[in-house]
């Protein structure tokens, strides 16, 4: 399918990816659409190839961004495991061609046997690097690898592309796959350097510049965690000489799909679960035809039972010159946006954020940015630093988003750059959704309850200012403590934030140990206005607006105070904890590791209380703990041992 709209009017707005030009149109294609996708657990991989239609080759193309959607499929549940999946560029021009089998992006499903039909996650991926291969008659595959059960469970996935017509970057010259497979790792009769040998290239005369992508993740677990959980050092050598040196590993406590069913918060070999493996780039200027040598290495280590293995895709791409000296653009609006993939720390209503890219070959030293809400009066800020060719930097903008009510739009635009016009003006400006945070009286109360561990955790409450009102640090309080505050706050935007340096939240299913503690924010007369997520991993970051006489958490439509299912893991007596915003009827369920429901419990009234299930005549293994009340349905996950 391809769809062709005016770029200006629904790319900038309507989707919110990157800024708007009239010098060419948006192309939307769409390889899948909602398409039900399972494991094969015969084989461990499925595959799904659409053929779709890109624009003829006379198209140039300025940027394209993959959009990555996934969805529980009804009346299916979604997937359970942390399975790696692929978006593969296959035959292009028609079936009778040869597979290119390029790997365009590479995505780990989250664990998604908590999520309910209202879950949904977006991330979106910069592919401008393979634009040569989509234009006319392209195969696009999804892959989706895994050995679950696929009655019942799986994902629905989107695949969408957007492609800004435009002058490139860099004109692309030619493509070479250097290193792809899944390698050994740890074995000494077999090392891994087996698999990753110097590449010699020789390039086009028209090169200028070699882009080099890696994109690598690590699995397996031996004596040592080993690859998954172990971090292991990659260098890299360009005509022999080291360019690039790189722990091979991901922190996964502040990803915007929280909380999942397992074991998300662990840190890994380069992946979180739920989240795209980003490729890891090098760029080097080259002379037209010349040779190079180009090397992967991987830390030395051998283990006696090897099990390890990192699936690595290596990618080199050979380019013309940059087509400008001065070229600066907004690649992204981090904040205020409501793109998912910057949902932790939005909504907002102060201090903008966005994200400058050097596309030229000049060092950018300064720029002056105008921003705000289309509609009204723009602020100027007067940036300087230094971007080099290639590179981004994240620029905090000063000053409040005026907070109205309904969501509004935001634009940011570039109006010089060193100090002298840009010389490709078009992707200059940008423009985002920016909706409206919750509003609350000025004077309401912080209810904290401590864990086991309150040596990790700590919470400050800032103004628009980012001035302290109030803070607790790690270790200035008390075990399984209550601590009340009662702020008086002057009109305007706060910011409340939650840490934990162990990144498991006050609660996770993994670590019983910890306990289990809670934030809440009270109205006066003690009712929940917000109750956070305890298992946010190792930040909650909540935006809100300070108005007289306003109606705390207004915008709230989460019925729930609190849940808790203990103790976890269990002998076979299990408690949940029951706490609503509002008295409902209530049904708590309780589901075997088959899906089966094994328990269940119904109260007509219900407002606080503990709910008991004995599951001792259960096999062991991982149950789901599942509680309807008031149209909301919240999953907890309880281990039988």
């Amino acid at each position: 399918m391809l769809v062709k709209k005016l770029f200006l009017i629904l790319f900038s707005v309507a989707t919110t990816l990157t800024c708007a030009a009239s010098v060419g149109d948006t192309t939307f294609v769409s390889s899948h659409t909602n398409d039900t996708v399972v494991t094969n657990p015969n084989t461990g991989s499925n595959g799904y190839p659409n053929w779709v239609v890109f624009p003829s080759a006379s198209t140039n193309y300025r940027k394209i961004i993959l959009t990555l959607t996934h969805r529980c499929p009804s009346p299916m549940s979604c997937g359970e495991w942390d399975y790696l999946d692929y978006i593969y560029i296959r035959r292009t021009g028609g079936q009778n061609n040869p597979s290119q089998d390029i790997e365009l992006a590479r995505y780990i499903t989250p664990y998604g046997n908590t999520f309910n039909s209202t879950f949904k996650s977006s991330w979106t991926l910069d592919v401008t690097d393979f634009a040569s291969f989509l234009h006319d008659s392209v195969e696009i595959e999804y892959i989706h690898t895994g050995y679950e059960t696929n009655v019942g469970r799986g994902w629905l996935v989107s695949v969408d592309f957007a492609l800004i017509e435009g002058t490139p970057v860099m004109n692309p010259i030619a493509f070479k796959r250097l290193w792809h497979g899944s390698f050994p790792y740890g074995n000494a009769s077999n090392p891994i350097e087996n698999y990753l040998g110097a590449d010699t290239v020789t390039l086009n005369f028209n090169t200028a510049n070699l882009r080099l992508n890696v994109t690598q993740s690590g699995h397996g677990a031996d004596a040592n965690y080993c690859a998954e959980f172990c971090s292991k050092t990659r260098t890299i050598y360009f005509d022999n000489s080291l360019v690039d040196t790189k722990q091979v590993w991901r922190l996964c406590g502040t990803n915007p799909i929280y909380p999942q069913g397992g074991t998300w918060v662990y840190d890994r070999a380069n992946w979180c679960p739920g989240n795209w493996v980003y490729p890891a780039v090098n760029n080097f200027a080259v002379a037209g035809g010349s040779t190079h040598i180009i090397d992967m290495n991987m830390q030395n280590y051998n283990v006696t039972s090897p099990s390890a293995n990192y699936v690595i895709e290596g990618q080199l791409f050979e380019f013309g010159p940059l087509n400008n000296n001065i070229d600066a653009a907004i690649d992204e609006i981090l904040a205020p946006t409501d793109k998912f993939e910057f949902s932790r720390s939005n909504p907002t209503c102060n201090n903008p954020k966005i994200r400058i890219k050097n596309n030229g070959s000049t060092a950018i030293t300064s720029a002056t940015i105008k921003y705000g809400l289309v509609g009204e009066p723009e602020s100027t800020f007067n940036w300087t630093g230094s971007i080099n060719t290639f590179a981004t930097a994240d620029v905090d903008l000063p000053g409040l988003i005026s907070y109205t009510s309904g969501n509004r739009i935001f634009k940011a635009y570039i109006a010089d750059v060193n100090n002298t016009a840009d010389q490709y003006v078009y992707d200059d400006t940008a423009y985002s959704n920016a909706y409206v945070p919750e509003v609350m009286d000025t004077v309401f109360i912080l209810l904290v309850k401590t864990n086991n561990y309150p040596t990790e955790n700590g919470y400050k409450l800032y103004d628009e200012n980012n001035n302290i009102i109030v803070q607790r640090l790690p270790g200035s309080m008390a075990a399984n403590t209550i601590y009340r505050d009662t702020i008086h706050a002057t009109p305007g935007c706060y910011r409340y934030e939650i840490t934990d340096s162990g990144d498991d939240g006050l609660y996770w299913w993994a670590n019983s140990a910890q306990g289990t503690g809670y934030h809440r924010i009270l109205r006066l007369n003690n009712s929940i206005a917000r109750n956070f997520e305890r298992d946010f991993g190792s930040r909650y970051s909540y935006r809100f607006v300070s108005a007289p006489g306003a109606v705390v958490g207004i915008n709230n439509q989460e019925r729930y105070a609190d849940i808790v299912v203990y103790p976890n893991p269990t002998k076979g007596i299990i408690n949940a904890d029951i706490t609503l915003t509002s008295a409902s009827p209530l049904e708590v369920s309780v589901y075997n590791p088959l899906g089966q429901r094994v328990a269940v419990q119904n109260r007509t009234n219900f407002n606080a209380g503990i709910i008991t299930f004995d599951l001792e005549n259960q096999p062991k293994g991982v149950y789901l703990v599942k509680v309807v009340a008031n149209d909301q349905v919240k999953v907890q996950r309880v281990v039988l041992e």
